[in-house]
């Protein structure tokens, strides 16, 4: 896992995380949590994450400030520390603090501050309102992703806006409904900045068949926000599985009911 020169680790995805990558990951143990920080050591099988995304006062779970072991297998990667790096935490009298020493713990300090506090100390003294500060670094020139990369992000976020639609918002065929929606969407793609539309075969489909797409993709997403956080971020994988499922059996169907609803009448070579 780990290497003479370099430590690193690879995470649940099996992508290569460095010390200094921003990761997330859910702790095991009776008081489990979702935890997202940079990384400060590895062991064996684990990684040593500093919490940044929970600030809390009190309580048994790790907040923010505290250093926690993850499994690897539990671990995944969200920024590399060549793209973004953790400075330290801010503090609502303007101060931010950061890593003075390791003793048994870390010890935080802040310019104009005399005292030295671990983790514990500095959240009780500020009540919790410990807010990281990152420092963000233009990305690396990107490589031309390829297609499958492209088209999962963009079933993701077709999938997502779909998901973020008024729970009473009823997709009625009679109104056209369902195709005013996809329509906006293909407009949006359109206008420069997205993705190129996700679902261009989904338009060559009738409303009924549009409801019953749409209606498909709510199910897979229905449990995506637990299955992503709360069981683990490995199960994001099984949603777009169910994702691509639902477009594929969709997909066929609307383009075999296009080539019947276009396909030359038997008599067509006799008029032309």
């Amino acid at each position: 896992m780990t290497s003479s020169t370099t430590p690193s680790a690879t995470d649940a995805a099996g992508r290569t995380i460095q010390a200094g990558d921003t990761v997330g990951g859910t702790t095991s143990g009776r008081y489990q949590t979702t935890i997202t920080g940079p990384v400060v050591q590895f062991g064996k099988g684990k990684v040593k994450v500093r919490v940044t995304n929970r600030p809390s006062y009190g309580g048994l779970r790790d907040a923010n400030g505290d250093d926690t072991w993850i499994s690897t297998d539990r671990v995944f990667l969200v920024h590399p520390a060549l793209e973004r790096q953790f400075r330290g935490f801010r503090t609502p009298d303007g101060h931010v603090w950061t890593v003075a020493a390791r003793t048994k713990g870390v010890l935080w300090e802040t310019p104009m501050v005399a005292q030295r506090y671990e983790g514990p100390q500095l959240r009780s003294v500020y009540q919790g309102m410990l807010h990281p500060v990152w420092e963000d670094f233009p990305a690396p020139a990107a490589e031309q992703p390829d297609t499958a990369a492209v088209r999962a992000q963009a079933l993701a976020e077709a999938a997502a806006r779909i998901w973020d639609l008024p729970q009473d918002y009823e997709l009625d065929p009679g109104r056209g409904d369902a195709r005013q929606l996809l329509e906006r969407l293909a407009a949006e793609a359109a206008a420069g900045d997205a993705y190129p539309l996700a679902l261009p075969w989904a338009l060559l489909m009738d409303n009924e068949d549009l409801i019953g797409l749409l209606g498909d993709l709510a199910h897979v997403m229905q449990d995506a926000p637990h299955m992503a956080t709360e069981a683990g971020h490995v199960h994001a994988r099984h949603i777009l599985t169910g994702l691509e499922k639902a477009c594929g059996t969709w997909r066929a169907i609307a383009e075999t009911q296009h080539a019947h609803n276009t396909a030359p009448g038997p008599d067509a070579e006799a008029t032309a």
